[in-house]
């Protein structure tokens, strides 16, 4: 069975499991200088196991500066805008967000997207209640899957800091899924949650921490702990946390023509979910980022 990569990025960075599309974003670095005002488009595709997955994902993002000053704390004040694209075997999504930064360290992102689910593997597949098991023996059957619509929606509070070759980020999406699945319940491939078909909310928080070391040519090496929880707001029983170690590699120009790409392996272990407690899980990507 295949089914889509379990999480993804936000600003090129990608991290997996049933986490979120904004588990383990590396923060921005604040360097003294006003935010420019232009624009940025960033790529990225990625493949992970337990869940097995594939997902492509591009944003193009438009940024207003809120402050011209050169203070840390200021430098990244900016007003963006954005349009996002993601595309994994079961599904596509494509739709639009907001982000309001008054400080380099806090965020406030909000956006929907609109889903069409090809039917493929478990794409839509029903289910009677939040109480069925859908494990991989269960949605390898691929019974009752069909295409079909639904709709994301989400808010995303973060706020990151740096301490000198120490670098954090914490976030958490609150979500708003609906589908036009058969079944009073479905199964969310890209969060591997069971949600209400006429409308559910759910929780995904992500932490990561790690140490940075600057390359020349204005590239880094970098690694340290990831963890991540998802949670169906009305199914507490419903909920996945892990628990991993990440690395990244980010080159500052041009390389195997791509500009500056980005190369992430995350590790993983499920401290908690329904089907996948104590396994491991894992991910590979590689992302890009150009403009501005």
């Amino acid at each position: 069975m295949f089914k889509p990569l379990c999480a993804f990025v936000v600003a090129g960075f990608i991290a997996c499991g049933p986490a979120d599309e904004a588990a383990g974003q590396v923060p921005r670095g604040n360097q003294g200088n006003p935010s420019p005002k232009g624009h940025e488009i960033t790529g990225q595709l990625g493949a992970s196991f337990n869940n097995p997955g594939l997902q492509n994902t591009l944003d193009v993002a438009w940024v207003k500066p809120l402050s011209t000053s050169a203070k840390p704390l200021f430098a990244d004040a900016r007003l963006a805008a954005g349009v996002v694209s993601v595309i994994t075997p079961t599904m596509t999504r494509a739709g639009g967000w907001v982000e309001y930064a008054p400080l380099s360290i806090v965020a406030v992102r909000a956006g929907i997207e609109p889903v069409f689910y090809f039917g493929s593997f478990s794409s839509l597949m029903p289910f009677p209640s939040y109480d069925s098991t859908f494990d991989q023996d269960v949605l390898s059957q691929k019974t009752g899957t069909s295409a079909g619509v639904g709709l994301k929606g989400y808010v995303t509070p973060s706020i990151q800091f740096r301490a000198g070759p120490v670098v954090a980020r914490v976030s958490a999406d609150f979500e708003y899924w609906r589908s036009s699945a058969d079944g009073p319940y479905f199964y969310e491939a890209t969060r591997d949650q069971l949600l209400a078909s006429g409308g559910d909310q759910l929780i995904n928080t992500s932490s990561v921490a790690m140490y940075e070391h600057r390359t020349s040519g204005g590239g880094a090496v970098s690694a340290g702990i990831f963890h991540g929880l998802t949670r169906v707001i009305d199914a507490g029983q419903n909920q996945s946390q892990r628990l991993g170690i990440i690395g990244i590699r980010q080159f500052g120009s041009t390389h195997m023509r791509l500009p500056k790409p980005r190369f992430t392996v995350l590790l993983y272990r499920y401290l908690d979910d329904p089907s996948k407690q104590d396994s491991w899980g894992g991910a590979i990507a590689i992302g890009f980022r150009t403009g501005r």
